[in-house]
């Protein structure tokens, strides 16, 4: 299957070659089995992988479409404070504490945590001991008058269910900072878009150009990208830096 060139994997380039794909998408554990095959080297992003397979204890999906998300954002999102929004176990701000060196802080925060999550930043740790000062864990609801929204914050999110992505927005918008979402989960009553788009376009691609339209308005350069199909059909990335 051809597909554009943003769309096949960046950060494991050896899985382009993959004749077999189904198993990237899985919900299955990732386990040692994967990385003895496919991560075996001794580069820091292996180890990390390495040692998250050892637990087996987070989706094969879940890392796959994290680190390629990551890898296609990781330049224009990066900033000295680093928010991961709706951020479950962790693994998208926990990657930019490890692999970009010049994020001081990277806030994690959602209003649930899962047991996963410490469990995550222990093996980043053991991995990246440099970025144990950089973490701020939190447990709570995120709301447009968090004290920790501060101008420049970057706002990355990884798949912010429904409204939640337009949150991820707003508090982007307020800060002033750059901005990198993933967002699934479209739900036809909270679209704001014109009906016409939606009948026309299909519900997500009208919601999405509306969230463009929303992010232009407040003087954003916007573009879209997407992380491989083969892992997620949810896979339109929508990130956007503040004009000069």
């Amino acid at each position: 299957m051809n597909q554009a060139p943003n769309s096949r994997f960046k950060f494991f380039p050896q899985l382009n070659n993959l004749e077999n794909t189904k198993w990237l998408s899985s919900t299955s554990s990732f386990f040692l089995n994967v990385t003895d095959k496919h991560f075996n080297s001794e580069n820091l992003q292996d180890t990390f992988l390495q040692a998250i397979a050892k637990e087996s204890f987070l989706p094969i999906k879940e890392v796959f479409e994290t680190f390629e998300f990551f890898e296609r954002i990781r330049k224009s999102s990066k900033a000295l404070l680093v928010a991961d929004l709706c951020c479950g176990h962790g693994l998208l701000g926990l990657l930019f504490a490890i692999f970009e060196r010049k994020v001081e802080r990277v806030i994690l925060i959602d209003k649930k945590e899962p047991e996963s999550r410490q469990k995550l930043i222990k093996i980043a740790i053991s991995v990246a001991p440099w970025i144990e000062s950089k973490i701020d864990n939190r447990m709570a609801k995120i709301t447009i008058d968090d004290d920790w929204i501060e101008p420049g914050a970057s706002i990355v999110s990884a798949h912010a269910c429904g409204s939640l992505s337009d949150l991820c927005i707003s508090i982007a918008i307020k800060s002033g900072g750059p901005l990198a979402i993933l967002p699934c989960c479209y739900p036809r009553s909270a679209c704001a878009a014109p009906l016409s788009l939606q009948t026309a376009l299909g519900l997500t691609t009208a919601f999405d150009i509306h969230r463009t339209y929303a992010l232009e308005a407040a003087d954003y350069r916007v573009r879209w990208a997407e992380i491989p199909r083969e892992i997620t059909p949810m896979n339109r990335i929508i990130y956007a830096q503040k004009k000069k």
